[in-house]
C-alpha cells in the first residue's frame, strides 16, 4: 500500500471511525467544508493484523482489513451525504483516506495542512461521558489546527 498524500491545505479533516460519534463529527466536517467551498478528507485508521494464528493455521489478510475499512469509511460517507441531498443541502468533495495503526498518529499524519480537524466524542456514559476520548484527547494536544469534538 503507497504512502498517501496528507490532507490538501485548508480541507477539513475529519475521523471516521463507524461510531454514531464519529458520523455525527463526519456531518459537522460536511457543514464546514460546504461554509468553506473545501473539501473533506475523511480518514479511517484501522488496526494491523495480530500475530495469530487460528486452529486452521490462518493468519488475518491485511488487505481484507484495508479493505472492510474503505467499506465502512465509504458507507459512512453516504449515510451522511443522502442525509444532506434529503435535506437540500449540498454535499461537498469527500475523500477518503485509510490507513493501518493507531487512530491518533494515522489522524493527525493524515490532517496535516488541515484547516480544522474534527473528532467525534465517544463518551461511555455517566462520568466517563464528561472526558474527552484518547484520540480527541490527542488531537487536541498535537493537532497543528483547530481541532473540533462533536458530540452525537
Amino acid at each position: 500500500m503507497s504512502e498517501p498524500a496528507p490532507t490538501r491545505t485548508g480541507d477539513v479533516a475529519v475521523g471516521v471511525d463507524g461510531s454514531d460519534g464519529s458520523r455525527a463529527a463526519l456531518a459537522w466536517a460536511m457543514d464546514e467544508a460546504a461554509r468553506r467551498g473545501v473539501a473533506v478528507h475523511a480518514i479511517t485508521a484501522y488496526a494491523g493484523p495480530d500475530v495469530w494464528s487460528t486452529a486452521e493455521g490462518l493468519v488475518p489478510d491485511a488487505r481484507v482489513l484495508h479493505d472492510a475499512a474503505q467499506r465502512e469509511v465509504a458507507a459512512a460517507v453516504e449515510e451522511v451525504s443522502a442525509a444532506r441531498r434529503e435535506r437540500g443541502l449540498a454535499v461537498p468533495e469527500v475523500r477518503t483516506e485509510v490507513a493501518m495503526g493507531p487512530a491518533s498518529t494515522v489522524l493527525l499524519h493524515h490532517a496535516r495542512g488541515a484547516s480544522v480537524l474534527v473528532v467525534g466524542h465517544r463518551g461511555r456514559g455517566g462520568l466517563a461521558s464528561r472526558f474527552i476520548g484518547s484520540v480527541g484527547l490527542s488531537a487536541v494536544i498535537h493537532a497543528d489546527c483547530t481541532v473540533v469534538v462533536v458530540r452525537d
